[in-house]
C-alpha cells in the first residue's frame, strides 16, 4: 500500500509535524510506503527531500502568471490565496506520481484540491478537523463563515471515499450537516506526540513534582496555590475569560486559585488585542493579582507547565477536539472540559475530568472545585486514558478503519 499524507504544511518550521510524523513513521515501519505532500509558496515547481526519514514533496502554488491571477480572483471568493496553482501542482504530481490512497488534511482547501486533482483509481480519505465545518461568529472563530468554504465542504463530505471526523461531535456534523454518508465517518481523534509524555524512566509524581518547583520558581509563584492552567492560542473562541469569571467564586469557596494562562496573543475584529481584553476582565473582577498572563512558552516546555498545574482547563466555546486535554492527562492533570468541546465525550466515558456547561464563569467554577475534591481519583485514571492517543495507536486505528472501509 502506497500512501500520499497531504497537509497544508510539512517542514522544519512546523511544530505541529511531530504528530503526524509519528503516524506516518509507524505506518512505514509496518510496511505502508508512506510520503508527504505539502504546499509551499517558496518553490515554483514540484521539490522532493528527505526530513526525519520522511519523503517529503513541496507543491508549488503558483508557476505561472495564469496561476498567480487566478489565485487571485478565487482568493478574492473563497478566503483561500492559493486554491488555483495548488491544485495544478497537485495534478501535475499525482500525473507523475502513482498512489493507492490519499490521507488528506482538512477538507478545505485540500479536500477540495485532492480530489479535483485526483486520479480516478486513486481515493482519498480526508480528514475533518473542526475549523473546516464550524462557524461561530460571535467568537471570529470557524471557515465555515464564508460562503464558498460551506458549499466546498458539503462538496467534498459527499466524494470523499472516506471521513475521518477528529471527534464524535465533528462526525454528527459532518452527516447530519453536510451530508456526509454515514457509513463513511469514523471519529478518529488526532494522537499527542511522544515528548508530552513524562521522560522515559521518570515516575510521573516525580516529574509533577519536579516541574511545580521549576515553574513556581520560575515566576516566583507560591507553590501551595491552586494553580488552574489555561494552555492554549488567547483566542476568544477558546473561551479563557470565562476561567477569570470562576476565580472570585473559587476564592470565596476558600481556594488560593490563580489563572495561569500560556500561549500567544490574537486580535481578532469583534474583541480586539484578546490578551488586553482579559486583562480588562480581570481588573473589573478584582482578581488581578492571580491572573498571570505569561506568553508563548517553548514546546518543549508546554509539558513542565501542564504537569507542574493542579487543573488544566479547557473552556472552548465550540472545538472539535482539543490536544491539550488529552496533553494534561499525559502528566496526570486533571481535565475540566466545557461539553462543547470534541474531546469532553472522551473524558466523560473516561471518568478522568469533568465536563461542564460552555460560556459559564459559575459553570466552570463548579467543574473546578469538582476536580479539586475529586484530584487524587481523577488523576488515578489520566495515565490509563492517555494511553489510548498514542501515535501508533491512532496510527493503527487509521489503517484499519482504512481496510475496513476497502481503501
Amino acid at each position: 500500500m502506497r500512501i500520499l499524507y497531504c497537509i497544508p504544511r510539512y517542514d522544519a518550521d512546523a511544530v505541529g509535524n511531530l504528530m503526524h510524523t509519528e503516524v506516518i513513521a509507524h505506518w512505514n515501519q509496518q510496511g505502508i510506503i508512506t510520503e508527504v505532500a505539502s504546499l509551499s509558496s517558496r518553490v515554483i515547481t514540484t521539490t522532493t527531500f528527505n526530513m526525519d526519514n520522511v519523503v517529503v514533496h513541496h507543491i508549488p502554488t503558483a508557476t505561472s502568471r495564469i496561476d498567480k491571477v487566478m489565485n487571485h480572483v478565487l482568493g478574492w471568493v473563497t478566503g483561500y490565496p492559493y486554491l488555483f496553482g495548488a491544485w495544478r501542482g497537485f495534478r501535475q504530481h499525482l500525473r507523475q506520481q502513482q498512489y493507492d490512497l490519499l490521507h488528506v488534511e482538512t477538507s478545505f482547501p485540500l479536500g477540495l484540491i485532492t480530489l479535483l486533482a485526483r486520479p480516478d483509481s486513486t481515493q482519498v480519505a480526508v480528514t475533518l478537523p473542526g475549523a473546516d465545518v464550524m462557524s461561530v461568529p460571535a467568537y471570529d472563530y470557524g471557515y465555515a463563515r464564508n460562503w464558498f468554504v460551506r458549499q466546498a465542504v458539503r462538496w467534498v463530505m459527499q466524494r470523499a471515499d472516506f471521513v475521518r471526523a477528529d471527534s464524535r461531535q465533528i462526525a454528527t456534523l459532518a452527516t447530519d450537516t453536510y451530508g456526509a454518508p454515514p457509513t463513511k465517518v469514523v471519529a478518529i481523534p488526532y494522537n499527542i506526540t511522544e515528548p508530552t509524555y513524562p521522560p522515559v524512566g521518570m515516575h510521573m509524581m516525580d516529574f509533577r513534582q519536579e516541574s511545580r518547583a521549576n515553574i513556581t520558581a520560575r515566576h516566583g509563584w507560591n507553590p501551595n496555590s491552586t494553580l488552574i492552567l489555561s494552555l492554549n492560542r488567547l483566542h476568544p473562541f477558546k473561551g479563557i475569560e470565562y476561567l477569570i469569571e470562576a476565580l472570585p467564586q473559587l476564592v470565596a469557596a476558600g481556594i488560593d486559585a490563580h489563572a495561569i494562562i500560556v500561549g500567544s496573543n490574537r486580535k481578532t475584529a469583534r474583541f480586539g488585542d484578546y490578551g488586553a481584553y482579559l486583562t480588562q476582565r480581570a481588573v473589573a473582577l478584582g482578581v488581578t493579582e492571580r491572573v498571570h498572563q505569561i506568553g508563548g512558552v517553548p514546546h518543549h516546555q508546554a509539558a513542565e507547565y501542564m504537569a507542574g498545574c493542579d487543573i488544566a482547563v479547557i473552556p472552548s466555546i465550540a472545538e472539535s477536539f482539543s490536544r491539550v486535554v488529552i496533553e494534561a492527562t499525559a502528566v496526570g492533570t486533571p481535565p475540566v472540559v466545557t461539553r462543547t468541546t470534541g474531546a469532553s465525550d472522551y473524558v466523560k466515558d473516561a471518568n478522568c475530568g469533568e465536563v461542564v456547561e460552555p460560556q459559564s464563569g459559575s459553570s466552570l467554577a463548579d467543574g473546578i472545585l469538582r476536580a479539586i475534591n475529586r484530584h487524587p481519583e481523577l488523576q488515578s485514571r489520566c495515565a490509563a486514558f492517555s494511553e489510548k492517543f498514542r501515535g501508533k495507536v491512532i496510527a493503527d486505528e487509521l489503517i484499519a478503519s482504512y481496510k475496513a472501509h476497502g481503501l
